[in-house]
C-alpha cells in the first residue's frame, strides 16, 4: 500500500473513531425530542408529554416548552368535561433538593398556600383561574393539547406548595412530569374539582387524573 493511501485510510479511521468516542460521551446531552406517555387504566385515553430537547441554558434562562396531548384511542366518541378552562399541569421535580420544586398550578389555578385568599400579597404578580366548566368531545383518534412554558423559576425550600416559586432554578438535573387534569402537592387538601371526569362504555362516570413519567432535563 502506498503512503499516501495508508495516511487517507488513517485519517478516516481515526475520524471515525473520533465520531464514535464523541456520541459515547456526549450522546446523554443530545437534544432531540424526547417523548413520554401513560395510558388510562380503561384503556380510552393517551396522556404524551413532548420537549423539543432536553438541555437547556440557564444563563441566558432559556425556556422550557413542554407539550401535552390527550387523545382518544378507545373506539368510541368521548366527551371530556374539565372544571377549569385550563386541561394540563406539569410538575418539575429537582434532584438536587429530592422535591418537586414546581407546579404550573400552583400559581395559576390552585393559588398558592397562604396565599391564596390574597392573590396579590404573593412575591410576584400571578392571576389565579377560577372555577369554569369546559367540555371537549373527542372522536376516536382525535385529541386536544396544550402547550406551557417553564421559565426555570421554583421553590428553592423544596416546600411542595409552602413557598412561592419565585427563585431561579440553578444548572442542574430536573425532572418534568405532565398531568391531564390538574395534580396537587402531597400535603395539600385535595380537590376533587382537580380531576375531569368522563363516562366509559359501560356508563360508569370517571374521575381522573392523568401523569406521564417524567422526562430528565439538564440546565447548563
Amino acid at each position: 500500500m502506498k503512503t499516501s493511501l495508508k495516511i487517507v485510510v488513517v485519517a478516516a479511521l481515526s475520524i471515525l473513531i473520533g465520531m464514535v468516542v464523541w456520541l459515547l460521551i456526549f450522546r446523554s446531552e443530545e437534544t432531540g425530542p424526547a417523548y413520554a406517555e401513560a395510558v388510562s387504566e380503561d384503556g380510552l385515553l393517551k396522556l404524551t408529554m413532548m420537549l423539543e430537547k432536553t438541555k437547556f441554558t440557564a444563563s441566558p434562562r432559556e425556556p422550557v416548552k413542554i407539550n401535552l396531548t390527550l387523545t382518544n384511542i378507545g373506539d368510541e366518541d368521548i366527551t371530556l368535561t374539565f372544571h377549569y378552562k385550563t386541561k394540563f399541569d406539569f410538575m418539575v421535580w429537582d434532584y438536587t433538593q429530592g422535591a418537586y420544586a414546581y407546579r404550573w398550578s400552583y400559581d395559576h389555578i390552585q393559588g398558592p398556600v397562604g396565599w391564596s385568599a390574597n392573590a396579590s400579597s404573593y412575591p410576584i404578580s400571578i392571576t389565579l383561574e377560577p372555577p369554569d366548566v369546559s367540555t371537549v368531545t373527542l372522536s376516536p383518534g382525535e385529541e386536544t393539547s396544550q402547550l406551557f412554558l417553564w421559565n426555570q423559576c421554583y421553590s428553592g425550600g423544596g416546600g411542595e406548595g409552602w413557598t412561592p416559586q419565585v427563585e431561579l432554578a440553578p444548572k442542574g438535573r430536573y425532572r418534568i412530569e405532565g398531568i391531564a387534569g390538574l395534580g396537587r402537592w402531597s400535603r395539600v387538601e385535595d380537590n376533587p374539582l382537580r380531576y375531569f371526569e368522563y363516562t366509559g362504555p359501560n356508563g360508569i362516570l370517571v374521575s381522573a387524573v392523568m401523569q406521564t413519567p417524567g422526562i430528565d432535563i439538564v440546565l447548563a
